[in-house]
Protein backbone atom coordinates (compact mmCIF):
# COMPACT_ATOMS: atom_id res chain seq x y z
CA UNK A 1 0.00 0.00 0.00
CA UNK A 2 3.05 2.31 0.14
CA UNK A 3 2.40 3.50 -3.42
CA UNK A 4 -0.88 5.07 -2.30
CA UNK A 5 0.00 6.10 1.26
CA UNK A 6 -0.26 9.84 0.68
CA UNK A 7 -1.93 11.33 3.71
CA UNK A 8 -4.14 14.39 3.54
CA UNK A 9 -3.26 17.69 5.18
CA UNK A 10 -5.56 18.99 7.95
CA UNK A 11 -6.40 22.13 5.97
CA UNK A 12 -7.76 20.14 3.03
CA UNK A 13 -9.73 17.79 5.29
CA UNK A 14 -11.27 20.70 7.20
CA UNK A 15 -12.26 22.41 3.95
CA UNK A 16 -13.77 19.17 2.64
CA UNK A 17 -15.89 18.78 5.79
CA UNK A 18 -17.04 22.38 5.38
CA UNK A 19 -18.02 21.65 1.78
CA UNK A 20 -20.13 18.60 2.66
CA UNK A 21 -21.77 20.60 5.45
CA UNK A 22 -22.58 23.33 2.90
CA UNK A 23 -24.12 20.61 0.72
CA UNK A 24 -26.46 19.71 3.57
CA UNK A 25 -24.78 16.88 5.46
CA UNK A 26 -25.11 17.38 9.21
CA UNK A 27 -25.84 13.90 10.54
CA UNK A 28 -25.85 10.27 9.53
CA UNK A 29 -23.70 7.25 8.82
CA UNK A 30 -20.20 8.01 7.50
CA UNK A 31 -17.83 5.70 5.65
CA UNK A 32 -14.16 6.49 5.05
CA UNK A 33 -13.01 3.56 2.88
CA UNK A 34 -9.28 4.44 2.69
CA UNK A 35 -8.81 5.98 6.10
CA UNK A 36 -5.11 5.73 6.87
CA UNK A 37 -4.83 6.50 10.58
CA UNK A 38 -8.19 8.30 10.54
CA UNK A 39 -7.53 12.00 9.97
CA UNK A 40 -11.00 12.46 8.42
CA UNK A 41 -12.57 11.13 11.63
CA UNK A 42 -10.31 13.19 13.88
CA UNK A 43 -11.04 16.43 12.03
CA UNK A 44 -14.79 15.96 11.66
CA UNK A 45 -16.71 19.05 12.86
CA UNK A 46 -17.56 19.03 16.56
CA UNK A 47 -21.26 19.56 15.85
CA UNK A 48 -21.45 16.73 13.30
CA UNK A 49 -23.93 14.13 14.50
CA UNK A 50 -22.41 10.99 13.04
CA UNK A 51 -24.71 8.14 14.01
CA UNK A 52 -22.07 5.68 12.86
CA UNK A 53 -18.47 6.02 11.69
CA UNK A 54 -17.04 3.17 9.65
CA UNK A 55 -13.74 2.90 7.87
CA UNK A 56 -11.35 0.63 6.12
CA UNK A 57 -7.58 0.58 5.68
CA UNK A 58 -5.53 -1.93 3.70
CA UNK A 59 -2.21 -1.38 5.49
CA UNK A 60 -2.12 -3.51 8.64
CA UNK A 61 -0.08 -1.23 10.91
CA UNK A 62 -1.90 1.91 9.82
CA UNK A 63 -5.29 0.24 10.19
CA UNK A 64 -4.47 -0.97 13.71
CA UNK A 65 -3.47 2.57 14.67
CA UNK A 66 -6.84 3.80 13.36
CA UNK A 67 -8.68 1.15 15.40
CA UNK A 68 -6.87 2.29 18.56
CA UNK A 69 -7.45 5.99 17.88
CA UNK A 70 -11.15 5.59 17.06
CA UNK A 71 -12.52 2.68 19.12
CA UNK A 72 -16.08 3.99 18.66
CA UNK A 73 -15.78 3.54 14.88
CA UNK A 74 -16.20 0.27 13.02
CA UNK A 75 -12.75 0.00 11.42
CA UNK A 76 -11.88 -2.93 9.18
CA UNK A 77 -8.24 -3.60 8.38
CA UNK A 78 -8.71 -4.78 4.82
CA UNK A 79 -9.07 -3.51 1.27
CA UNK A 80 -12.35 -1.90 0.23
CA UNK A 81 -13.07 -4.86 -2.05
CA UNK A 82 -12.98 -7.26 0.94
CA UNK A 83 -14.69 -5.09 3.57
CA UNK A 84 -18.00 -6.32 4.99
CA UNK A 85 -20.29 -3.33 4.50
CA UNK A 86 -24.01 -3.11 3.72
CA UNK A 87 -25.21 -1.74 0.39
CA UNK A 88 -27.47 1.34 0.17
CA UNK A 89 -26.63 2.26 3.76
CA UNK A 90 -24.22 5.14 4.28
CA UNK A 91 -25.26 8.79 4.19
CA UNK A 92 -21.76 10.04 3.37
CA UNK A 93 -18.64 8.61 1.80
CA UNK A 94 -15.63 10.85 2.36
CA UNK A 95 -12.00 10.03 1.57
CA UNK A 96 -8.74 10.68 -0.19
CA UNK A 97 -8.92 7.52 -2.29
CA UNK A 98 -5.93 5.61 -3.66
CA UNK A 99 -4.83 6.69 -7.16
CA UNK A 100 -3.31 4.63 -9.89
CA UNK A 101 -3.66 2.18 -12.74
CA UNK A 102 -4.13 -0.68 -10.31
CA UNK A 103 -6.75 -3.26 -11.29
CA UNK A 104 -9.04 -4.27 -8.41
CA UNK A 105 -10.34 -7.83 -8.37
CA UNK A 106 -13.89 -7.67 -7.04
CA UNK A 107 -16.13 -9.83 -9.25
CA UNK A 108 -18.83 -10.11 -6.57
CA UNK A 109 -19.50 -6.36 -6.84
CA UNK A 110 -20.49 -6.73 -10.52
CA UNK A 111 -18.60 -3.50 -11.23
CA UNK A 112 -17.39 -3.77 -14.86
CA UNK A 113 -13.75 -4.52 -15.51
CA UNK A 114 -13.16 -1.23 -17.33
CA UNK A 115 -14.15 0.60 -14.11
CA UNK A 116 -12.07 -1.67 -11.87
CA UNK A 117 -9.04 -1.08 -14.12
CA UNK A 118 -8.04 1.99 -12.07
CA UNK A 119 -8.33 1.89 -8.30
CA UNK A 120 -9.58 5.49 -7.95
CA UNK A 121 -12.52 4.93 -10.31
CA UNK A 122 -13.29 1.62 -8.60
CA UNK A 123 -13.62 3.46 -5.27
CA UNK A 124 -16.30 5.74 -6.71
CA UNK A 125 -18.29 2.81 -8.13
CA UNK A 126 -17.98 0.77 -4.95
CA UNK A 127 -18.96 3.73 -2.77
CA UNK A 128 -22.08 4.25 -4.89
CA UNK A 129 -23.08 0.70 -4.00
CA UNK A 130 -22.59 1.40 -0.30
CA UNK A 131 -24.31 4.81 -0.25
CA UNK A 132 -28.06 5.12 0.28
CA UNK A 133 -30.17 6.95 -2.32
CA UNK A 134 -29.78 10.66 -1.61
CA UNK A 135 -26.44 10.04 0.06
CA UNK A 136 -23.37 12.14 -0.68
CA UNK A 137 -19.89 11.17 -1.88
CA UNK A 138 -16.95 13.55 -1.48
CA UNK A 139 -13.69 12.02 -2.70
CA UNK A 140 -10.25 13.41 -3.41
CA UNK A 141 -9.08 11.68 -6.56
CA UNK A 142 -6.57 12.02 -9.35
CA UNK A 143 -7.53 14.47 -12.09
CA UNK A 144 -7.74 11.41 -14.35
CA UNK A 145 -11.23 10.64 -13.07
CA UNK A 146 -12.57 13.77 -14.75
CA UNK A 147 -9.92 14.46 -17.41
CA UNK A 148 -8.67 11.21 -18.87
CA UNK A 149 -10.26 10.36 -22.25
CA UNK A 150 -10.23 6.71 -21.20
CA UNK A 151 -12.43 7.62 -18.22
CA UNK A 152 -15.32 8.73 -20.41
CA UNK A 153 -17.08 5.37 -20.13
CA UNK A 154 -16.39 5.35 -16.38
CA UNK A 155 -18.01 8.76 -15.97
CA UNK A 156 -21.02 7.54 -17.95
CA UNK A 157 -21.21 4.46 -15.71
CA UNK A 158 -21.14 6.56 -12.54
CA UNK A 159 -23.67 8.98 -14.04
CA UNK A 160 -26.23 6.17 -14.34
CA UNK A 161 -26.76 6.23 -10.57
CA UNK A 162 -25.40 9.56 -9.33
CA UNK A 163 -25.72 13.26 -9.98
CA UNK A 164 -22.44 15.12 -10.34
CA UNK A 165 -22.59 18.11 -7.97
CA UNK A 166 -19.25 19.71 -8.76
CA UNK A 167 -15.51 19.49 -8.37
CA UNK A 168 -12.63 21.54 -7.01
CA UNK A 169 -9.22 21.27 -8.66
CA UNK A 170 -6.32 21.39 -6.23
CA UNK A 171 -2.86 22.61 -7.25
CA UNK A 172 -0.20 19.99 -7.89
CA UNK A 173 1.56 21.09 -4.68
CA UNK A 174 -1.44 20.38 -2.43
CA UNK A 175 0.20 17.21 -1.05
CA UNK A 176 3.85 18.22 -1.41
CA UNK A 177 4.49 19.33 2.16
CA UNK A 178 2.82 16.54 4.10
CA UNK A 179 3.10 13.64 1.61
CA UNK A 180 6.12 14.58 -0.50
CA UNK A 181 4.26 14.15 -3.78
CA UNK A 182 3.22 16.50 -6.56
CA UNK A 183 0.08 15.42 -8.35
CA UNK A 184 -2.93 17.26 -9.77
CA UNK A 185 -6.00 16.21 -7.80
CA UNK A 186 -9.70 16.97 -7.75
CA UNK A 187 -12.27 16.89 -4.99
CA UNK A 188 -15.37 15.42 -6.60
CA UNK A 189 -18.87 15.64 -5.14
CA UNK A 190 -21.78 13.48 -6.24
CA UNK A 191 -25.14 12.43 -4.85
CA UNK A 192 -26.66 9.00 -5.38
CA UNK A 193 -30.03 9.06 -7.09
CA UNK A 194 -33.03 7.07 -5.95
CA UNK A 195 -34.20 4.31 -8.30
CA UNK A 196 -36.24 5.89 -11.07
CA UNK A 197 -35.11 9.42 -10.23
CA UNK A 198 -34.26 11.46 -13.32
CA UNK A 199 -30.66 12.68 -13.71
CA UNK A 200 -30.04 16.35 -12.88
Amino acid sequence: SVQNAHYTSPGIITALWQAVTDLGFTRGRVLEPAMGVGHFFGLAPADLRATQMAGGELDTLTGLIAKLLYPQAKVQVTGFQDATLPNDYFDLGISNVPFGNVHVADPASKIPGYVRKTIHNYYFAKMLQKTRPGGLIAFITTHGTLDAPTSQDVREYLGKSANFLGAIRLPDTAFKKNAGTEVVTDIVFMRKRAEGEAPR
